[in-house]
């Protein structure tokens, strides 16, 4: 039997899976220098720092987009005011990113629990209702292919990596002890 703790609920674990790779890559970047945090490369979103705002910015949209009441029509979509503690425009400092989404994470969590959310029709400030699991999906998606691009850049640069397992997770499970060697093969 194994002492790796039971998971019952894939996609919370996906919710926790994405957040600690977020961190870990923001607490990552923190050690680059303004230089690198505002490098590039073709085929990504844009530079380190921004990416990593918009990982962030992007999140707590589909958290909006989740939670707050549905809109009745377009007209009231496009009316939507986004609330006063959005991200500014702009560098925002890496230890803010980090900390909002270290705020978030329970709440991920929570969401991922609530069995009615998937099915739940929400709108978008655009005008598109769609059912709350798609949401869910992006969340999960969009901050996997921005982690991606920002790891590109590092490789791009020559720069080290954040870790052995990178941010798969495979390093997530073995962090969180979810993932664990089997003992050595014992003779006959």
């Amino acid at each position: 039997m194994s002492d790796a703790p039971q998971v019952t609920n894939g996609l919370l674990e996906m919710f926790r899976y994405k957040t600690w790779a977020t961190l870990r890559l923001i607490e990552h970047c923190q050690s680059l220098e303004d230089k690198h945090l505002d490098a590039t490369t073709p085929g990504t979103y844009g530079t380190i720092r921004e990416t990593l705002r918009h990982i962030v910015d992007a999140e707590e949209g589909y958290f909006s987009i989740l939670t707050r009441e549905r809109f009745p029509s377009k007209a009231a979509a496009e009316a939507f005011v986004r609330p006063p503690d959005r991200l500014p425009d702009g560098p925002v400092p890496l230890d803010e990113l980090a900390e909002r989404i270290r705020r978030m994470g329970p709440h991920w969590e929570a969401m991922a629990q609530d069995a009615d959310l998937p099915g739940r029709d929400v709108t978008t400030t655009d005008g598109w209702h769609l059912p709350g699991a798609v949401v869910m999906a992006q969340t999960i998606h969009h901050a996997g292919d921005h982690r991606s691009h920002i790891m590109s850049i590092l490789g791009a640069l020559g720069l080290e990596l954040p870790g052995p397992n990178d941010l798969d997770a495979w390093g997530y499970a073995e962090s969180e002890g979810l993932m664990q060697e089997l003992p050595p093969t014992q003779g006959d």
